[in-house]
């Protein structure tokens, strides 16, 4: 197993260098709601909003690969898998979705409540698996503990050129 401070950095690493690789999906999703304001053609914003889940399962399949080699453990292997699973499931929710307000089964205003709704209970499943894996592995790098670094180290860098 890996120590916590190492685990710590190498994930710090990680999430910024997948931050610089994510310019070019946002270029493209910026491009699809040019297609769509010019247009006005609602595939194009279907189809933004479907491939702007893409940068964050990218994110994910990289932050699963990272965790899966800190520890040997089965079950925090298997809460790890869960964890990309329920990130994985976004993308299909929205493909779902978006698939029956082609063949208008729903509304569009279905669409954007059960889609918001939906991906945000998705996120908060994550919470629980993020809190098991700590149980299971002391050592683990939880989501709110990364995010609390990184705005710590932001934080220091604005003192050091404010000051």
């Amino acid at each position: 197993m890996v120590d916590h401070a190492v685990r710590l950095e190498r994930m710090l690493q990680e999430d910024e260098k997948r931050k610089r690789e994510l310019i070019l999906p946002l270029i493209g999703i910026i491009t699809l709601l040019f297609f769509y304001i010019w247009t006005t053609n609602v595939f194009w914003l279907y189809t933004m909003i479907f491939f702007g889940q893409f940068p964050t399962l990218y994110k994910s399949w990289h932050r699963k690969k990272l965790l899966l080699s800190f520890n040997d453990d089965k079950r925090y292997q298997q809460l790890v898998r869960s964890e990309f699973l329920l990130c994985l499931s976004q993308p299909l929710l929205l493909l779902i979705l978006i698939a029956s307000v082609e063949l208008e089964w729903i509304t569009l205003f279905t669409f954007v409540i059960v889609a918001l709704i939906g991906i945000m209970v998705l996120l908060i499943l994550s919470f629980p698996i993020d809190r098991k894996l700590k149980e299971i592995d002391p050592l683990h790098v939880t989501g709110v503990e990364l995010g609390h670094v990184q705005f710590e180290r932001k934080k220091q860098k604005r003192r050091k050129v404010d000051g």
